[in-house]
């Protein structure tokens, strides 16, 4: 079985994470049922001591056990049978949970098995395949069994200039019936251990041919397991995409194993987590997946009556049929190949931001932060659309699920928000970083960076999603907050980079060619795009990415990549800021910044002069973390400001912020400002990556 089952290791029982939208729900069984056995072991084992236990100087085992014998009384051998039988049933019973109902795999078998599906199937990777150009799905969700039954086809288009003859499908082992028909097909492979199945097409597609395939899938979740286990489908708060539960076509990357020295131990040759930039194979391609491109939806999906289910589309019917409901959902225009599915017991509630329709769907004790979800909402859509363009549909839906997953996601007009960052978080101190109303800005920024414009499949796509989102949701932060209060933002974001260079497993990489690292793209992302504002000027920036957005929104391959933004931003940066540009994309560049000394005097005129001393470094750091100096003659914000003021949402007031070139290790600088300063420095608002940001500032000295 294995040192990990819950049957060998004393007194653990299975993860049991608690969810307050769902409690402990189906992790109930398991946990009581060790929880009792352990009791019944602990049982027997008091038994055992107090019979063996020494009374007296005899120590011999031989001598301990004949005196063990002796002390046998009913009572004592009663309690020990007892024990020993109610420990061997619920032995039993956790075994065939874990065991037998459900497959028990270790770590090392898991990673073996990553291990053997990309040694067996990698080949297969970038193998011309059929794109899928429509999606039906009928999807029958049993919260309360925690099980699902999905009927569904795709048509699928050859949009390669070759013939194709070979249909590869993986589908989650997970999944306990199937049935998948290709008309014609035989099956010339097929790998119940992996999911993966290899069809013969009776005569090549040829290209620009269609053809349908459909599937029917059983998901069940019996029992228990000794590990977490599926989180997927629960009693209330369901919530899967088709990534996880759907026919994938072609090989699937996301079940390679990514750790380097576990590669190297399974022999593995060092992971590229993503295509080269600029490599023309994979332009056709984007960040999503190589099995579609844009594609039509439509799904029905019915629950529990009690329950509301909710997927991407616009609601087209709603109806109640042998005690369950039913909701039939359609979009109205393609949608990338990437959807979703929820069902919980949910409280709504509505609004309008001019024509478009704001529902957030939650439970109902949680709402707390709705309506700064809500104000979110309106915002984001205010500044996107008059900056980057119109918004595509007439809806945005934000969805609670359960916590057992910290993130917020984006679908078309469909945002899941787990309840553990956004739901139940409570925002008390006036300091506090309103992440809530960041976050929901963050997703409704995909609409328009991933659901509008998509990368191709490379380094640097997540730049085009991920990275822009954080610069819009930043500007509608900073909107709503102030300049000032940005800096502690921007201070969180970079100690997040700086600890996730400490932790990366293969190899750190410039943004343009981020390989899908969230310390990169989040949160470098962030002080980087907020430099470049500040380097070119709001305006400037957001005409860049709206000529971007209009070249390339719904595009067909080939798709854009990093360099191709970066071409957009540097046509509207002026010839001085090409370097900042490349410090900022292209290079890993740290730099050193410090205020070494600040005085100010008072002049008669009631103005102060500031004295200001600083010492700047500037470095280049390789992949593996090796850093090298390098001249610096940057422009940085060299500032004076004041006394920290009592309302704590608002930074300290800016007496002076302007950016000076900074040509040599040590400067002096002299300013004369109209109030009081009270702390002087380099860079002061973070906006740089710093080692240490803690020194930006010094407290100015009285003469």
């Amino acid at each position: 079985m294995g040192l990990e089952h819950v049957l060998y290791r004393y007194a653990q029982v299975p993860p049991n994470p608690w969810s307050d939208m769902n409690g402990y729900g189906h992790f109930m069984q398991g946990m009581i049922s060790v929880y009792a056995y352990w009791i019944a072991v602990a049982a027997i084992l008091l038994v055992v001591v107090h019979l063996f236990w020494v009374r007296g100087t005899e120590s011999a085992f031989a001598t301990r056990a004949t005196l063990a014998l002796r002390r046998l009384t009913r009572g004592s051998i009663a309690a020990l049978t007892l024990a020993l039988a109610v420990a061997a049933s619920l032995g039993g019973w956790i075994f065939y949970n874990t065991n037998v109902v459900n497959k028990y795999i270790t770590t090392n078998d898991f990673e073996q098995s990553q291990a053997e599906f990309e040694t067996k199937y990698k080949k297969f990777e970038g193998l011309a395949q059929p794109r899928i150009v429509d999606v039906k799905a009928d999807v029958d969700l049993f919260p309360a069994e925690r099980d699902a039954n999905i009927r569904g086809s795709y048509l699928l288009k050859n949009k390669t200039a070759a013939p194709i003859g070979e249909l590869h499908l993986w589908l989650s082992p997970l999944v306990k019936g199937r049935t998948i028909v290709v008309p014609g097909a035989k099956v010339r492979e097929s790998d119940a251990k992996f999911g993966y199945t290899i069809y013969t097409l009776a005569k090549p597609m040829q290209p620009g041919e269609t053809m349908t395939l459909t599937f029917e899938l059983e998901i069940r979740n019996d029992g228990f397991t000794n590990n977490r286990g599926v989180t997927n489908f629960v009693e209330n708060g369901t919530f899967f995409n088709n990534y996880e539960w759907f026919p994938y076509v072609g090989y699937q990357p996301g079940n390679e194993l990514v750790d380097t020295n576990k590669r190297r131990k399974y022999g593995l040759e060092p992971i590229q987590r993503m295509p080269k930039l600029g490599d023309p194979k994979w332009l056709g391609t984007n960040y999503l997946g190589t099995q579609s491109d844009w594609l039509n939806f439509e799904t029905t999906v019915s629950t529990s009556a009690d329950q509301i289910a909710i997927a991407p589309g616009y609601l087209q019917r709603e109806w109640t049929k042998d005690g369950r409901r039913y909701y039939h959902y359609k979009m109205d225009a393609p949608i990338l190949g990437f959807w979703s599915y929820l069902s919980a017991r949910y409280t709504v509630k509505r609004d309008r931001w001019n024509d478009v329709a704001i529902e957030v769907y939650y439970h109902e004790p949680h709402a707390f932060n709705v309506d700064r979800m809500i104000e979110s909402v309106k915002r984001s859509l205010d500044y996107y659309t008059t900056n980057f363009g119109p918004y595509q549909h007439k809806q945005v839906r934000i969805i609670e699920f359960p916590g057992y997953e910290r993130f917020a996601q984006a679908f078309p007009n469909t945002i899941p928000f787990s309840e553990s960052i956004g739901f139940v978080a409570r925002i008390e101190k006036p300091e506090d970083i309103d992440y809530v109303f960041y976050v929901t800005a963050h997703e409704v920024a995909h609409q328009w960076w991933a659901h509008q414009v998509i990368g191709a499949n490379m380094q640097g796509a997540t730049v085009l999603s991920e990275t822009l989102s954080q610069y819009s949701a930043l500007m509608v932060m900073e909107k709503e907050y102030g300049k000032q209060t940005m800096k502690r933002f921007l201070k969180y974001e970079l100690e997040s980079y700086l600890r996730g260079r400490g932790s990366e497993l293969v190899g750190e990489t410039p943004l343009e060619r981020v390989e899908n690292q969230g310390y990169i793209h989040y949160r470098k992302g962030s002080l980087v795009m907020y430099a470049l504002r500040d380097y070119m000027g709001e305006e400037a920036l957001n005409r860049a990415l709206a000529r971007f957005v209009a070249d390339h929104k719904f595009a067909e391959p080939p798709y854009p990549t990093s360099l191709d933004l970066l071409s957009y931003i540097r046509a509207e940066a002026s010839p001085e800021l090409q370097p900042v540009i490349t410090d900022l994309f292209e290079s890993i560049t740290i730099y050193e910044n410090k205020a070494t000394a600040a005085s100010a005097s008072k002049r008669a005129d009631g103005k102060w002069v500031v004295s200001l001393e600083i010492a700047a470094g500037k470095y280049h750091a390789t992949a593996a973390g090796k850093e090298e100096p390098v001249k610096i003659g940057d422009l940085i914000d060299i500032g004076i400001l004041g006394d920290d003021p009592k309302d704590k949402t608002r930074g300290a007031p800016i007496l002076y912020l302007e950016k000076k070139r900074i040509d040599r290790p040590k400067m002096k600088f002299e300013i004369v400002v109209d109030r009081e300063p009270s702390k002087a420095g380099i860079d002061p608002l973070n906006k740089l990556i710093d080692r240490n940001p803690e020194d930006n500032l010094k407290a100015v000295e009285r003469k």
